[in-house]
Parts: structure tokens; C-alpha cells; sequence
């Protein structure tokens, strides 16, 4: 791929997150406040179905207390991502800037699948505690689903990190020219 062809496709992936950075949370927020019916399905964690009975003004508050958790490691990692885009359309492919976003975005990203499945963990067993009172359990799985997310996010962030010594050499590089 060329520069140029590197360049106008950073541009647009850019735009597109921050428009994906408006749309999303705006969708949960209408979701959380005028659902009426609810299908989860989180790494690690058994699928829960919440039906129009189930969407008290606690359970919403619930739900957005999640959302807010799961939409700050993601919009933090759209931004950083965001951030290495915008380098890469002024083809400033190793830029302190454009490093930094690639590792923010990293770390956004294992964040993400551990709140996914620890925090769901928690979210799931509080929403069966109000479906069966009296009833709880607490269990998260380790299904390939979720090791696959996992290695991903892991090789994400050893890309980012390669990504860093290989700025740091082209520096180095650059000082005996």
C-alpha cells in the first residue's frame, strides 16, 4: 500500500471513530433509558435476558452504572487509535504522538475484555438475583471466545510495544545520519 493510499485510509478510519465515538455511546443511553427488552451475551459470562418487567429504575441504573464502565476503556481506546490515525494521514508513521495513541489504544483493549468479563460477571449475577430472589450465583467461564479476545488484545499490545522500540531505533537511526 502506499503512502498516499496509507494516508486517506488513516483519514477515514479517523472519522470514522469519531463518529462511532458519538453514535455508540448515544445508543446505549437510549437503550439504558427506554429499553424495554435485553439480550446480553459478555465474554466469559452465561447470556441474560431482561424482558419489560425486569426494567425498574434500579435495573436501568444498573445498566448505565455498566455502560459507563465498558464505554470509558472503549472510548479511550477509539481516541488513542484515533489519535495514530490522524498521525498516519499527515504521514507521520512514527511519531510520539501516533505511538502513544497505538499503546493507549492497547491497553483500552485488555481493559475492555477484562471489565467485559469481570464486570459482567458481577452484572449478570446481580440481574439473576432480582430474576430468582434468594437465588445467587456467581460464575464467569473461560470459553474460547473468550482466550481468542484475549490473545488478540494481548498481541495488540505487543504490536504497540513493538511499535515503541522500533520509533525509538529509527531516532537512534536518525542521530548518526
Amino acid at each position: 500500500m502506499s503512502p498516499r493510499a496509507i494516508s486517506t485510509l488513516a483519514r477515514s478510519l479517523s472519522i470514522f471513530l469519531v463518529i462511532a465515538s458519538v453514535l455508540i455511546p448515544a445508543m446505549i443511553f437510549a437503550f439504558v433509558t427506554i429499553g424495554d427488552s435485553l439480550e446480553l451475551s459478555l465474554l466469559g459470562n452465561a447470556d441474560v435476558e431482561l424482558q419489560k418487567d425486569d426494567f425498574t429504575p434500579v435495573m436501568r441504573a444498573i445498566l448505565g452504572l455498566f455502560a459507563i464502565g465498558y464505554l470509558t476503556p472503549l472510548l479511550v481506546g477509539f481516541m488513542g487509535l484515533k489519535q495514530t490515525f490522524d498521525e498516519a494521514a499527515q504521514a507521520r508513521w512514527l511519531s510520539e504522538k501516533s505511538v502513544a495513541g497505538f499503546q493507549r489504544f492497547a491497553w483500552a483493549n485488555l481493559a475492555l475484555i477484562c471489565y467485559e468479563v469481570f464486570g459482567g460477571a458481577f452484572l449478570v449475577t446481580y440481574i439473576r438475583l432480582q430474576q430468582i430472589p434468594n437465588q445467587i450465583s456467581f460464575m464467569f467461564g473461560l470459553t474460547t471466545e473468550f482466550f481468542t479476545a484475549l490473545f488478540i488484545a494481548l498481541a495488540i499490545l505487543v504490536v504497540a510495544h513493538i511499535f515503541a522500540a522500533g520509533k525509538t531505533a529509527y531516532e537512534e537511526n536518525q542521530s548518526f545520519v
